[in-house]
């Protein structure tokens, strides 16, 4: 039973954390925004099952991507809480893994989605 109670410990730690990034981080905020739009898109437009999944994967990579930057730049303000040149290039990085995620799920969502609204337009 020790097993399970820490498995939801574990479970519920991701949950704060989850809720910290999209109570806090205004990036977060707006990528959930985006997230809403495309996947409301997805079901007027009537997508397939794989490219469902595929939008889906870029959703969770962008915004996985987003967490991981937040941890980052908390740990490294808190081990280092004045301005320091090697831990701004260490944010600046993975901020920019963030946002190649983001303009590679914009390319990805227009190739799900131009062929169905120029078909629909047609």
């Amino acid at each position: 039973m020790n097993w399970w109670r820490q498995r939801l410990g574990s479970l519920v730690n991701a949950a704060r954390g989850l809720c910290l990034l999209l109570r806090y981080e205004c990036h977060a905020q707006l990528q959930l925004l985006a997230v809403c739009a495309v996947t409301a898109s997805g079901f007027l437009t009537g997508i397939s099952v794989s490219e469902w999944s595929v939008l889906v994967l870029t959703m969770a990579l962008v915004v996985s991507l987003e967490a991981l930057n937040t941890a980052l730049e908390h740990l490294a303000d808190a081990v280092h809480p004045h301005h320091h040149p090697m831990v701004g290039r260490a944010k600046d990085v993975a901020a920019a893994a963030v946002l190649i995620s983001a303009f590679a799920s914009v390319i990805i969502a227009g190739l799900i989605f131009i062929p169905y609204w120029c078909a629909g337009a047609g």
